[in-house]
């Protein structure tokens, strides 16, 4: 009988270890580590060396900080870095990035430039909300504002200019040089093709003189005090001078065929 029950035992064993080893229906599938960096070291993302270079979500940093995330996608932001103050009702929020050469054994010496951005508007100076970039020499006794970009109408400021005034995009300080300048035409009618239209009102020549004599300028052409106050729109001013050229060929062209049937005049009476 002890026998017996030793064998059904054994069996028992044999067959319940048979049935751990045998696959399920479903294999067992094994998440992939979210981090090629994490799989070898567990949960680890970051790394803070005493010597060589630190990483933010990457283990193997090619820089002395690298700050490393996830693929981003259209919809979001793929913020990696994030600056910020604590908000004061006073405004004049600014947190900063700056780039110095280190000398602080002699004010003098000391030279940067910082890229900051103004996260909160002045409601006693009236300032927006402005990215801007800004440098101080060490001649410099505060640094300059050389470029921003503020939040009333997305205004672009270089140098030190005025931009309260409506109506543009770019200010820009002392000019601009460039090998190129295309000004772009929104209405067919802005340009003056249909001045050599038949019907074309082209001013006589005495009402024109006339006009001149009384306004010192021609007619449609702005002022000298008008364009000292508001400037020059290129594209209009253009536009305008061509216009001008055509009525001029219009005259010179009424001005030949009465020269030509003079002639004809003249050849006649001899």
């Amino acid at each position: 009988m002890k026998r017996i029950l030793l064998v059904l035992s054994v069996i028992t064993i044999a067959h319940t270890s048979l049935l751990a080893q045998r696959p399920s229906g479903k294999p067992k599938t094994v998440a992939p580590p979210a981090d090629e960096n994490a799989a070898a070291t567990g949960d680890k993302q970051n790394v803070f060396p005493e010597a060589g270079f630190a990483g933010i979500g990457i283990l193997t940093p090619g820089a002395p900080l690298e700050i490393k995330k996830g693929a981003g996608n259209t919809r979001n932001k793929n913020i990696l870095l994030k600056l910020s103050n604590e908000w004061a009702s006073g405004g004049q929020n600014e947190p900063s990035i700056m780039f110095s050469n280190g000398d602080i054994s002699n004010p003098k010496n000391l030279s940067y430039w910082t890229i900051g951005a103004r996260v909160s508007g002045d409601e006693v100076l009236k300032t927006p909300q402005t990215f801007k970039i800004s440098h101080k020499a060490g001649s410099d006794a505060v640094e300059k504002e050389f470029f921003s970009i503020d939040s009333y109408e997305g205004r672009v400021k270089i140098g030190e200019v005025n931009t309260q005034v409506d109506g543009y995009k770019l200010y820009v300080e002392q000019g601009i040089l460039t090998e190129k300048v295309k000004v772009a035409i929104k209405n067919s009618k802005d340009w003056y093709d249909h001045v050599f239209q038949k019907d074309y009102p082209l001013m006589p020549l005495n009402v024109l003189d006339e006009y001149i004599q009384k306004n010192h300028h021609l007619p449609g052409i702005p002022t000298t005090a008008e364009v000292m106050k508001e400037g020059i729109d290129l594209g209009n001013m253009n536009a305008l001078l061509l216009k001008k050229v055509e009525e001029l060929t219009l005259y010179t062209i009424q001005l030949k065929k009465e020269l030509d049937e003079t002639k004809k005049l003249i050849r006649k009476k001899k």
